[in-house]
């Protein structure tokens, strides 16, 4: 039987029929790259091609409640993502996440780390509103549960952790922000659950297939 959790079943092999499966392609995977502790896999709502989410096996509400080991696990995938993701679409790589550690505040309640190519200057428009301080690598993320942190990769690579309120309301949508930055959109196409952008998802999916498997164009 399918869990209650979207990311778990889209990252089990044993799930045939999932949330995530249903708008890709019958013969397309849904996990496009992946190591001992998380998977890269197209989200829902991918306003541009290669959109991805960096998902951690552990079920977990944000990334800085996994293990050390698991985060530098993470780590590991989101710096290959990047280097993938920016050398087949020619683009900066912008990642984020909000790790809000708060059960029952969110639709998905399992952390996960957006991954997409785009020039959206998150990190600026976040640096004029909180403070901020800079990490080395994911596995120097916050694990304090009682605290909730917004995490930024900018297009250089740096990484900076910006501590916000558990119980912010209304809190920041960083994928509305994210696409009112990209010049490249109106910023109405964010909302995941109204607009899943299906053709995006699955061309992420053909893109990043190894090259002897793509289909010809």
């Amino acid at each position: 039987m399918p869990s209650t959790c979207d990311l778990c079943d889209a990252l089990d092999p044993a799930v045939s029929d999932c949330t995530l499966q249903r708008h890709l392609n019958a013969a397309q995977s849904r996990v496009v790259a992946a190591n001992a502790h998380a998977a890269a896999i197209p989200t829902i709502g991918a306003y541009v091609a290669g959109y991805l989410l960096l998902v951690p096996r552990g079920h977990v509400l944000s990334l800085g409640a996994l293990d050390r080991n698991a985060r530098a696990g993470v780590d590991a995938l989101m710096r290959e993502m990047a280097a993938r993701l920016a050398d087949r679409y020619d683009s900066p790589v912008l990642g984020f996440e909000y790790g809000l550690n708060a059960a029952g505040q969110r639709r998905i309640e399992h952390g996960h780390l957006h991954l997409l190519p785009t020039a959206a200057n998150l990190h600026g428009w976040l640096a004029g509103r909180l403070a901020g301080y800079p990490i080395a690598s994911l596995a120097d993320l916050p694990a304090d549960p009682a605290h909730s942190y917004i995490l930024v990769r900018d297009q250089g690579g740096a990484l900076t952790v910006y501590p916000v309120p558990t119980d912010t309301h209304p809190r920041i949508r960083l994928r509305h922000v994210v696409a009112a930055l990209d010049p490249r959109l109106d910023g109405n196409d964010w909302d995941w659950e109204s607009d899943p952008h299906a053709g995006l998802m699955r061309r992420t999916v053909d893109d990043l297939a190894p090259a002897t498997s793509r289909p010809l164009p």
